[in-house]
């Protein structure tokens, strides 16, 4: 490729005169469909001006053309944290609407969620764009064939009413736009698998009802200086079912970025740098089940993160936001069996999996090439500390292979127990559970089981709480097989079932984002009772007269820790803590597994 001058390079990268030249088209659409007011007509073409519509505005314009429309119905399911329903818009163009009847005319079913983090409101105005098309088009039967759609138009609707033109810093425009956080504060796009917001549990109503076979969560990214405006993140392919990774990467991948260049957005992997900046190497994201993408992968939904950079002008983001959307939904029509078959191949393995993977690392071994179009990266003294600072020379771009690492190999597996228990006084875990689906039974009397149990043996909490909790990784567990009495009611989750990989993910207390990492199992990690050291005495004699081996023990933890001979309370403690007095259920993880026999 050649090199080019700024406007040359403008407009190989980013054919703009295209996008205007279509918004005349398609404000002349708008002309025929007789607006209630100006403000709504105005909002198809608010991008244009470096600008995108408020909450009202953006729904009051989706409910209008769901009135102007008979192939589109709005719809709203549960509640959010800022007290608003989460509304859909579904587009069927057999004017069905369900996803029963999209299942039984063989559709497929593509959800795009908006507003995530509103500060990023791209896919806002490209889903406004796109309704507006279809509004436009008449009969949308032929062009829908085999297909519908159902868009979030804004998913965090309280950091949308918190509007402002300054958190975020640097980005391109548009002139104001929402809050990352939602009202609570939290990153909903941390909230998938731990569910703290009302937002969270609707979105749960929704993917569950309409199990969608591809989803789109529209973003805008930070980070290093490209030449691109828009970066993917797809569901890491390592961590879906086969045949879905391989469907994935070897197929819808390399058919969206061939797309994505003929409609002059060439696409970029999203930039995760491995080494500060992008000529050293770039990896793929590993998207846990906090993310949204991540999420959808453990229901073998295809996830993905179209990720524009924030430093592009926000009408171009836009424009390839709609593009990306555009290829989406092409590809979904021209594949839509394969995906279909996939899937469905997916879930039964899914069902029948003896071994399950919980913790994965990169593979920095497995090297592809990406071709980059970057700029320069260079040092200067910065201003502020006298210290080299990076900065991208936008006057020197460059087109060269990169390394790109997109291997994930796993580092931790669990065989599958036959079913997981789960007392009932554990109702946030049970709640969570309901919210995803998860077929349960409960039992009938009060019974004594032979499990097997963990023992929390170590873990590490970051300093200050994140996205509500005080987070745990590097879990170490002591198993044991033991015989505990469960109660009435208690439940029986049965590991046969198409949840199995969301099951796994937030029982088993080791996975990355399990339900104990997220600080939901906290009080099994205090213990309740403890012993008067002068009435304990006599006992802990008696203890150690009847039992040498623990007398042993002792010497051996003083010879150890000299410190200890002289500890008259530690050697009581040690003596407490090896003794029967000690309460069983302290570090006893609360949810045990029945093994297959």
């Amino acid at each position: 490729m050649k090199p080019f001058g700024t406007t040359e390079r403008f407009f190989y990268f980013y054919p703009f005169h295209q996008a205007l030249q279509a918004m005349r088209t398609i404000i002349s659409v708008l002309s025929i469909l007789t607006l209630t007011t100006m403000s709504q007509a105005q909002i198809p073409s608010l991008y244009l001006e470096n600008k995108t519509p408020t909450y009202d505005e953006t729904i009051a314009y989706f409910k209008h053309i769901d009135s102007m429309c008979d192939y589109m119905q709005m719809r709203s399911y549960g509640t959010t944290d800022a007290g608003f329903p989460l509304d859909v818009l579904v587009i069927d163009g057999d004017k069905q609407f369900t996803p029963e009847a999209a299942r039984a005319a063989g559709k497929a079913i593509l959800l795009i969620n908006n507003g995530i983090h509103p500060g990023e409101p791209d896919g806002i105005d490209a889903c406004i764009q796109l309704i507006t098309q279809y509004a436009g088009a008449g009969d949308l039967k032929s062009a829908l064939e085999g297909l519908v759609i159902c868009i979030i138009p804004v998913y965090n609707i309280d950091g949308a009413l918190n509007r402002n033109s300054t958190t975020r810093v640097n980005q391109e425009g548009p002139e104001s736009y929402g809050f990352r956080g939602n009202g609570r504060n939290y990153d909903l796009n941390r909230d998938f698998v731990k569910c703290d917001t009302r937002n969270s549990k609707s979105f749960a109503e929704i993917f569950h009802l309409w199990d969608p076979d591809i989803f789109v969560d529209t973003h805008v990214s930070n980070g290093a200086d490209y030449q691109y405006v828009m970066t993917l993140i797809p569901t890491q392919h390592n961590k879906l079912t086969p045949p879905l990774g391989a469907l994935l990467k070897n197929d819808m991948l390399p058919s969206l970025y061939k797309a994505m260049e003929g409609k002059g957005f060439p696409m970029c992997p999203y930039v995760n740098e491995v080494d500060r900046i992008p000529d050293n190497g770039i990896a793929g994201f590993l998207d846990h089940g906090r993310y949204s993408t991540g999420f959808t992968a453990l229901f073998n939904t295809i996830g993905f993160m179209p990720e524009t950079h924030m430093l592009k002008p926000y009408p171009q983001r836009v424009a390839s936001t709609l593009a990306f959307i555009e290829v989406v939904i092409d590809y979904i029509q021209e594949n839509r069996s394969a995906i279909i078959e996939a899937r469905a191949v997916a879930k039964q393995t899914v069902i029948q999996a003896d071994t399950f993977n919980l913790q994965w690392k990169l593979d920095t071994e497995q090297q592809e090439s990406f071709m980059f179009n970057g700029y320069a990266a260079k040092f200067k003294k910065s201003d502020v500390s006298g210290l080299d600072r990076l900065w991208y020379d936008r006057n020197e771009p460059f087109t060269k292979p990169i390394p790109f690492f997109d291997t994930y190999t796993p580092t931790l597996s669990i065989v599958a127990p036959e079913a997981y228990i789960v007392p009932q006084a554990w109702l946030p875990v049970i709640e969570r559970l309901q919210w995803n689906g998860v077929r349960m039974e409960r039992l009938e009397k009060d019974t004594a089981i032979s499990v097997e149990s963990y023992y929390i043996t170590g873990f590490d909490s970051v300093d200050r709480p994140w996205e509500g909790h005080y987070f745990h990784s590097n879990v170490k567990v002591r198993k044991v097989t033991e015989t505990l009495n469960f109660m009435k009611g208690d439940y029986i989750i049965p590991l046969n079932q198409e949840s199995n990989l969301y099951i796994v993910q937030v029982l088993e207390p080791q996975a990355p984002d399990a339900f104990f990492a997220w600080g939901m199992m906290d009080a099994v990690l205090q213990q309740k009772e403890w012993f008067s050291d002068y009435v304990f005495e006599d006992l802990a004699a008696e203890i150690l007269q009847q039992d040498p081996q623990l007398r042993n023990m002792l010497n051996e933890a003083m010879i150890a820790d000299p410190s200890l001979k002289n500890d008259a309370e530690g050697q009581l403690a040690f003596v407490f803590e090896h003794s029967k007095y000690k309460e069983p259920t302290h570090n006893r993880y609360p949810i045990a597994r029945i093994v297959k026999k």
